[in-house]
């Protein structure tokens, strides 16, 4: 599975070469770039092989470097970053084996330094899996839905680390924790710009615990991005976090849709995919912004997965002309996920605009049957997370925890599984895969008799609909 980072604590672990003004570019897979550090003077590199590719945690994976030219004598040199904190120097392409100890889906990237090039990087996966039925259920939450935000993001995120990245926040997100329309696009964003999405009141300044966890996880002079205009986020806030050393960029547009629409070019920088749901409710958005920091992301060798960007409709039609032809404009490529519609609402507004271009659409007949096709998009993982689908601030903020790690999110019912929802559970007794699920929020957002069914689902495969 694709994704950024591994196990329950992200780790953008991408080791990063500042190119010098006169090195030449080494293309990606490059077969032949001429230079010194080969017998026929000809670097190559080459796909990353796992073997086995993915197996139960504890697992020894090797993993093969051939076609990489690394030649320390005549001075190519490497380094592979295994994702878990861990990285060796290498003087040699020979194979390499590495231990992880703990589930998750971890981020391997080789980074080749050859004289009079910028640096040329490979970049592959490695699923350390869960064992069947022994998946571990938690719940992470706070005395309410501020405080659980502030309380997800020390699940995921280390205070800085000058000499080791791995964990590291780049920035935080900040929406109101009253009202959701600003915010539904920020959950891409957050994993596009590597950071929690936490939780403040409006007309104050910024809640006092989510300011100390910023202050705790980003470095300053980093940017902080706020969703909404004055009346959502205090302009406070602004002057509170600059006087902290942050710099501080801003979302508000003339509504929730112009407000999602500058997210997407400019917070995320215009990527090459978009997801669709209605901003007139919350539930199929919250499980889109999952989707599009994972499936629907986009990935280069040696860079980071670029999520795809989440606009809104106006139930079933486009409230203005800009969002509708920002998701033209993805249209009529050879790739139909391009464009995703989650939700009834969002395909039937995209229908109209596609005019049989090809595109992407998931919905059921309700919210949690929604919830379930989104997850069908998902390979295999190791964590899955869970939040109320009748409210929406844990499911922003545990859906920036899964998002940053590329996993899925499941809505369920505060007092009962879905019988949509609950089938997930019981296939984690029978199968490999999903190490962890955590529960976003207190028993009042998600009961403990959903929290009991889930775990005799994971643990025995009995989920009994209807119960």
């Amino acid at each position: 599975m694709r994704r950024r980072t591994p196990s329950l604590l992200t780790a953008a672990a991408l080791v990063t070469g500042a190119a010098a003004g006169a090195l030449t570019a080494a293309p990606a897979h490059a077969a032949g770039i001429a230079g010194p550090c080969n017998s026929n003077h000809q670097e190559t590199q080459a796909k990353l092989g796992f073997s086995p590719e993915g197996a139960v945690a504890p697992a020894n994976v090797t993993i093969s470097l051939a076609g990489n030219t690394i030649d320390s004598a005549h001075g190519c040199t490497a380094v592979i970053d295994f994702g878990d904190g861990q990285h060796k120097d290498l003087t040699n392409n020979n194979s390499v084996t590495h231990l992880y100890q703990t589930p998750g889906d971890y981020r391997v990237t080789l980074t080749m330094h050859w004289p009079g090039f910028t640096p040329a990087i490979e970049s592959g996966h490695f699923l350390a899996e869960g064992a069947a039925g022994k998946a571990q259920v938690g719940r992470i939450s706070g005395a309410d839905r501020l405080d659980t935000a502030v309380q997800i993001s020390k699940k995921q995120w280390l205070a800085p680390d000058p000499n080791n990245d791995w964990g590291q926040a780049a920035t935080a997100v900040i929406a109101t924790s009253t009202n959701f329309p600003d915010a539904l696009a920020g959950v891409p964003l957050a994993a596009y710009r590597r950071g929690p999405l936490l939780l403040t009141n409006p007309n104050a300044a910024l809640y006092g615990p989510a300011d100390t966890e910023i202050n705790r996880i980003v470095p300053k002079g980093k940017t902080i991005y706020i969703l909404g205009g004055y009346q959502a986020v205090s302009s406070a806030v602004d002057a509170q976090l600059a006087r902290e050393g942050y710099k501080v960029k801003r979302f508000a547009g003339v509504d929730r849709f112009d407000t999602a629409l500058q997210i997407a070019k400019v917070g995320m920088g215009d990527p090459k995919t978009v997801v669709v749901a209605t901003g007139r409710l919350f539930p199929d958005a919250l499980s889109a912004g999952p989707l599009a920091a994972g499936p629907r992301a986009t990935e280069e060798a040696g860079s980071d997965p670029r999520p795809a960007a989440i606009v809104l409709t106006d139930g079933a039609n486009f409230a203005d002309p800009g969002t509708a032809a920002y998701v033209k404009s993805k249209l009529g490529t050879a790739d139909c996920q391009a464009v995703t519609a989650v939700g009834g609402a969002a395909v039937r507004a995209v229908d109209v605009v596609a005019a049989g271009k090809c595109h992407n659409s998931l919905a059921g007949a309700d919210r949690w049957e929604t919830s379930s096709k989104v997850m069908e998009q998902f390979p295999r993982g190791y964590l899955i997370g869970v939040a109320s689908g009748t409210n929406f601030a844990d499911a922003l903020a545990g859906g920036a925890f899964v998002a940053n790690v590329q996993q899925p999110l499941l809505l369920t019912d505060p007092y009962s599984l879905p019988d949509a929802i609950g089938q997930w559970f019981n296939g984690l007794h029978s199968y490999d895969g999903v190490a962890y699920v955590d529960v976003f929020g207190g028993p009042k957002a998600v009961s403990e008799h959903v929290g009991g069914q889930i775990t005799d689902a994971a643990h025995t495969g009995q989920y009994i609909p209807g119960s």
